[in-house]
């Protein structure tokens, strides 16, 4: 190309200045066209960069806007925005989070459970106390009874509810595990050693009563504390405290619900519930052992046909899981109605089928039914969350108030059956706030020294 620009110009001064003339257009060719470029490249960037901050703007008013309408929410839950909450709620209330994550009904069937095991207990002092000469009903000695079977299977359904949330990673099995100790363990500890101080107490005053009767070796102590099903002094399989074998069912479901975490994860419910359909069926063929302690009376506790309860709980859960939202609302009051008239059914017929029937029918009545959100300052949403929060402190510490409580009402209850129901109904009402009192008081406070922050919503599920 060199050359053909030599030929057309053959003036080899006129040629240069050409070429350098050229080169100067194509330079400011260059240079405009760059300067071009960058004008809509900054025009671009500026676009950018103002569509970025237009976009940031909006993103930091959507934030402000969604901070305001959680406030607004948590305002309209206690009841209209810029209301200050009830006084209920702030009564009966820790965490509003908390609440919201609470399934108010589900929280109503736990107190129910605790009162019917308070009302049964109730009664064997009355009858001890001679206030009681007719028979009582069979269906009396099944209170307690059906009442721990709800909790089993309200167990089964909180374990993997938590699990299987969506906007919480599941859990580990160590990290379940010791939640759920940390959980159960300090107020059935609190309780066992009040127990024995009281006995202590008792027989120092030269009183015979069946807690003096049987004060513990370091032998019960230990195997107590480590929820080791074992033979009291007594002969009955339990420990120090004999509300405590329960726990025993509570802490090797636990158990097994962080091995099938460990193994399989969120899937390991299935596996859960597999085990323990072994575990029932099995024990159709053991018989309660002589052994104080050891495998044996292990392989016993561990394969009564009561486990079969946290297997349903578990179940129901999955549907929850599943299928719960496509599922019909209905009212609150309905839902009671109905969860109340089917542990009434648990409790009066005799049959351990029409028990599992109906208690799940309960559970699931309570837990697939029910609206996604309720107001916080709804009256039965707050005093069913109440309810079920102390449900754990109403079964451990009732023990504690009805001695004295059979003792100064056995003259009213001798008058006749209406004093006896109204004495029962006090008798729940009092221990509702005696087991509120230590759930508020004592319950919370060794939650959060025990773990060193404000106990989580899932940690502070009552097993």
């Amino acid at each position: 190309m060199a050359g053909g620009v030599l030929r057309a110009f053959p003036d080899g001064a006129a040629a240069a200045d050409h070429r350098l003339g050229a080169c100067e257009e194509r330079d400011l060719a260059e240079l405009v066209v760059a300067a071009a470029v960058r004008r809509v490249d900054l025009a671009g960037r500026g676009d950018h960069q103002r569509q970025f901050a237009g976009d940031a703007a909006r993103d930091d008013q959507e934030r402000r806007a969604g901070v305001r309408a959680e406030r607004d929410h948590r305002h309209a839950a206690a009841g209209v925005i810029g209301a200050r909450v009830p006084l209920a709620s702030r009564l009966f209330s820790r965490d509003a989070a908390l609440d919201r994550d609470q399934i108010a009904p589900l929280q109503l069937l736990r107190g129910l459970a605790a009162s019917g095991v308070v009302v049964e207990h109730l009664l064997e002092r009355y009858v001890r106390r001679g206030a009681i000469t007719h028979d009582l009903p069979d269906f009396t000695t099944r209170l307690g009874q059906t009442g721990v079977a709800t909790f089993f299977a309200i167990s089964g359904f909180i374990m993997v509810y938590i699990a299987l949330r969506e906007e919480r990673p599941t859990p580990s099995g160590w990290s379940f595990l010791r939640n759920r100790f940390l959980r159960v363990a300090p107020l059935y500890y609190l309780t066992t050693l009040m127990i024995v101080a009281f006995g202590w107490l008792a027989q120092a005053m030269g009183a015979r009563t069946i807690v003096a009767a049987r004060l513990p070796n370091v032998t019960e102590f230990l195997l107590s504390f480590a929820f080791i099903p074992h033979r009291g002094a007594n002969g009955l399989i339990q420990p120090i405290y004999e509300l405590g074998w329960t726990l025993h069912y509570e802490m090797f479901f636990y158990l097994l619900f962080a091995a099938g975490l460990a193994v399989l994860a969120r899937r390991g419910a299935f596996l859960v519930v597999a085990v323990l359909g072994l575990l029932v069926a099995a024990g159709t063929g053991i018989d309660a052992p002589p052994d104080r302690v050891g495998v044996s009376i292990a392989a016993y506790v561990f394969t009564r046909p009561i486990m079969g309860y946290f297997a349903i709980g578990i179940m129901i859960a999955l549907v929850r899981h599943r299928i719960g939202d496509r599922l019909p609302v209905l009212p609150m009051s309905v839902i009671a109605v109905v969860a109340v008239a089917a542990l009434g059914v648990a409790t009066i017929y005799p049959s351990q089928l029409v028990a599992m029937a109906a208690i799940a029918g309960a559970v699931a009545v309570t837990v697939l039914t029910t609206p996604a959100t309720t107001r916080r300052s709804d009256g039965f949403a707050v005093f069913s969350r109440a309810f079920g929060n102390a449900s754990y402190s109403i079964y451990l510490t009732h023990s504690f108030v009805l001695g004295a409580f059979a003792s100064a009402t056995v003259s009213i209850v001798a008058s006749g059956l209406p004093a006896l129901v109204a004495m029962a109904a006090l008798a729940c009402i009092v221990c509702f706030g005696v087991g509120w009192l230590s759930w508020r008081l004592i319950e919370l406070p060794i939650a959060e020294v025990l773990r060193g922050r404000r106990p989580s919503r899932a940690e502070l599920v009552a097993p």
